[in-house]
């Protein structure tokens, strides 16, 4: 828990920054569902087909299909986890971001804009919408926390004046080590998302839908 109060303590010396992240990246989640809604509602069923081609895919595609086709929670929220972590916030979002700064803001844009479309209920069928929003609140916070912390070791190496520190490689390591503050709430976060994801999509989908 001492390791997630640190990464609350970035986040505090951060805060209006952070406001800011989290206004834009949920604001444009809604403001994709509504586009999608009135404007350009084929959108999904591409965006649908693009994620059904991937799932078909062998390799983690197929793993984490096989994981919630087989019922099992650990399974899928262990599949989950795996690829939200390491493809989700490392690879596409942290990583790229400490060669080109800035880099996994632009990705974490692109996500959001692709939840907006996937997501929104163009059936009506809010219900089996409800459940599911509470994983795109706790994953998305999870990757909204993984771009903040780009956004704050891009800003500490590009102007490390700013914030006292005396040369460029010095805000790159005061970046960085911001950044390793904040990842343990990321993991977090996504651990507690993929355990509710699994549930969700094997339980409490079915149920709702059946419902509707």
């Amino acid at each position: 828990m001492s390791l997630v109060r640190d990464a609350f303590t970035v986040i505090k010396e951060h805060r209006r920054t952070f406001i800011v992240f989290n206004v834009v990246f949920y604001g444009l989640f809604v403001a994709t569902m509504i586009v999608t809604a009135a404007v350009y509602p084929e959108a999904q069923v591409s965006a649908v087909k693009g994620v059904q081609g991937d799932l078909n895919q062998p390799g983690l595609g197929s793993a984490v299909a096989a994981g919630y086709d087989s019922g099992n929670i650990l399974w899928a929220a262990g599949v989950t986890l795996f690829v939200n972590f390491f493809i989700g916030a490392l690879l596409t979002t942290t990583l790229p971001s400490l060669i080109i700064p800035f880099f996994g803001i632009a990705f974490t844009v692109y996500r959001v804009t692709q939840w907006g479309i996937l997501f929104v209920p163009l059936d009506g069928n809010y219900a089996a919408f409800i459940p599911h929003l509470v994983t795109l609140i706790v994953e998305g916070q999870a990757y909204l926390i993984a771009a903040f912390a780009v956004w704050i070791h891009g800003r500490k190496f590009l102007r490390p004046g700013r914030f006292s520190l005396p040369t460029r490689r010095a805000g790159y390591k005061a970046g960085l080590k911001d950044t390793l503050r904040l990842y343990p709430l990321v993991v977090m976060l996504l651990i507690i998302g993929a355990i509710y994801e699994a549930i969700e999509v094997i339980h409490l989908i079915p149920l709702f839908s059946e419902s509707a």
